[in-house]
């Protein structure tokens, strides 16, 4: 798939920690290369901002970022950017005749403008992500907003206009349909993080054993809340704060926000205690992370919030505002604690707290740095995102081949059955990153557990054979256990403890952190089931679904699910052998894969070599 991907003002080759650079890079950036990764040409257009800057340079193999001319070719605050977009536009426009791309990708609502210019007379399909609203920016900002006027009626058309936006959590989507964007086209899928470079064991910068230490890393803009900390400082006593972020240390006495938060320290007679680093390069961003005994991210308002995301990997609490992305992202009680924006001395009570036991840090560590694997991997992000692009062109298609004339009978199944065949090229995505990481974990000496009802049981039951025998080539035996085949334990559990829980006392048997329980249901409803993915999630496995119609309570319960919309539910099991015929064939090709990388395919007898790091779950 050849992808556009727009990025008027946040480039990936940007240096991070200016006013206008940051987590947009970042997630740029990161989804390309992990769209490139899994197999997609990605071209990023973004303003021509130094003359230096060549046409096109490659990112990594299979991205290439275009610059195209549009005002000054200096840099300009992104505000100053909007009169600048009908040149960027037409550049779009020209680049995309030149070299037609399968599908747009817009990022910030100036792309999104920009995008939809460009791609009127081309047909090309949009999906948008707007990183920030301008409602939302407006309510928090007020008369400190600087964004063009226009910028909120623009919102409005471009969620009207593309075929789908992207939203990175739930407080968006709430934004966004007060807008009155149209639910059918709105996808919750969040930023990720790249849990290879932010993980808990590495170097951690060394500190000064006396004190504790709280970190802001990011911007240094007045909305971030900076200030905030400081001025609940003198509750801490004992506890030094370090901020990396805006220009270079060498420039800080020339930014007048740094020069604010300074004189800010010395009011509070805090200054020995505020450690302001300045730009800290990307790389190093880790053993800083990992020297801190919490993380804080108070800004008045946040869209989504990319440095949560790598504390939380690195296994470091985070203490945020309970605000845009960070509801989602950082749970309260379990990840870190939230506490109100602009509120220092609730942030002050909250902090201590915290610091002074240990204990529950390191439980908030351990459960941040699963969940950002769990979730936020980008490989999941990546896969989620694809998977986005794949449904659009396949609804593109569907409307474009027109409505089928009503047939009946075995006719009618077999048309139902081709239609689902077709929307199911939607979920190969996400199958294969299934797969991928169901190889991974399996070879690793992680288990699968697989359950269902009636047919769904038997195509439970023919997932497990294949896996513990083979699908399509010679591989090494898996574990995987269909829980109802064993009809000792399915009818002595049934007996003493009901129907309803003869799944679940086997996961709790069975089942350990990281191994995998895939539940097949044709209606997402089945007691049992539900209470085994509850068990599971419990226990630290993940949890995988294949169903009927969305929504029903076992999609909604699990980590993954796909969701296959078919009138008949003998249609739906039979596309989901397909789907397991799916997910045996990219668990083969992953195993024959690593198999190969470590230098032979195994013989029969061999033990299992654990991997480095399992990978997690792919959405």
């Amino acid at each position: 798939m050849r992808v556009a991907m727009v990025s008027e003002h946040a480039s990936p080759l940007a240096t991070l920690g200016g006013v206008d650079a940051g987590g947009q890079n970042v997630y740029v950036d990161a989804l390309s290369r992990e769209l490139a990764r899994r197999g997609c040409e990605v071209v990023v257009y973004t303003r021509r901002d130094d003359t230096t800057l060549p046409r096109r340079m490659q990112l990594c193999p299979g991205v290439v970022v275009e610059h195209i001319a549009a005002g000054p070719v200096v840099e300009l605050p992104k505000d100053d950017l909007f009169p600048h977009m009908p040149q960027l536009a037409a550049g779009l426009a020209r680049a995309w005749r030149r070299e037609p791309p399968d599908l747009v990708h817009a990022h910030f609502w100036m792309s999104g403008h920009a995008s939809l210019l460009a791609a009127e007379s081309l047909g090309l399909p949009i999906v948008q992500t707007f990183h920030a609203l301008g409602t939302v920016k407006r309510r928090y900002q007020g008369g400190m907003d600087t964004s063009p006027p226009q910028r909120i009626a623009i919102e409005r058309g471009i969620a009207a206009s593309v075929d789908r936006v992207l939203a990175t959590c739930s407080d968006e989507v709430f934004e966004l349909l007060r807008m009155g964007a149209d639910n059918e086209r709105l996808t919750v899928i969040p930023c990720g993080v790249d849990v290879d470079r932010f993980a808990p064991h590495g170097p951690a910068e060394p500190r000064d054993a006396g004190r504790s230490r709280l970190l802001y890393v990011g911007r240094v803009v007045r909305r971030k809340g900076v200030g905030n900390v400081i001025e609940a400082l003198p509750r801490l006593p004992g506890v030094e704060l370090v901020v990396a972020g805006g220009p270079p240390r060498e420039e800080l006495d020339g930014d007048p926000e740094a020069r604010r938060l300074s004189e800010l320290a010395w009011r509070h007679g805090v200054a020995d205690r505020v450690d302001l680093r300045g730009r800290v390069p990307r790389e190093r961003l880790p053993e800083l992370i990992r020297s801190a005994d919490a993380v804080v991210s108070v800004p008045w308002y946040e869209p989504f919030g990319i440095v949560p995301l790598e504390a939380m990997a690195c296994g470091v609490p985070v203490i945020a505002s309970a605000v845009g992305g960070m509801i989602d992202s950082v749970v309260d009680g379990r990840t870190g604690v939230h506490v109100p924006p602009r509120d220092p001395e609730r942030l002050a009570e909250a902090t201590a707290e915290l610091l002074a036991d240990g204990e529950c840090r390191r439980a908030y560590g351990l459960a941040g740095a699963k969940r950002a694997r769990r979730v936020y991997d980008w490989r999941r992000v990546g896969s989620q995102v694809l998977e986005a692009y794949e449904r659009v062109l396949a609804d593109r298609a569907a409307r474009r081949a027109g409505p089928h004339r009503r047939q009946e009978g075995s006719r009618a199944h077999l048309g139902a059955l081709a239609e689902g065949l077709a929307a199911l090229e939607a979920h190969r995505v996400k199958l294969d990153g299934w797969g991928e990481w169901l190889g991974e974990r399996l070879l690793a000496g992680g288990h699968l557990l697989a359950a269902g009802n009636g047919g769904s049981a038997a195509e439970a039951q023919h997932l497990t054979a294949e896996l513990v025998g083979r699908f399509q080539v010679e591989r090494r035996p898996l574990s995987a256990i269909a829980l109802h085949a064993d009809s000792s334990s399915l009818t002595a559990i049934g007996n003493d403890y009901g129907i309803e829980d003869v799944f679940a006392r086997q996961v709790e048997g069975h089942g350990r952190v990281g191994d995998v329980l895939l539940a097949l249901s044709t209606s997402g409803r089945s007691e049992n089931l539900l209470r085994a993915a509850e068990t599971a999630n419990r226990l630290g496995l993940v949890t995988w679904a294949l169903t009927g119609p969305a929504p029903n309570p076992l999609a909604d319960l699990c980590d993954e699910a796909i969701a296959i919309d078919a009138v008949s539910s003998a249609t739906v099991q039979e596309l989901h052998l397909v789907a397991v015929h799916l997910l045996c064939g990219a668990v083969d090709r992953c195993v024959r894969q690593l198999d190969g990388q470590q230098g032979e395919l195994l013989p029969e007898a061999a033990p299992v070599r654990a991997l480095q790091r399992p990978r997690q779950a792919v959405r």
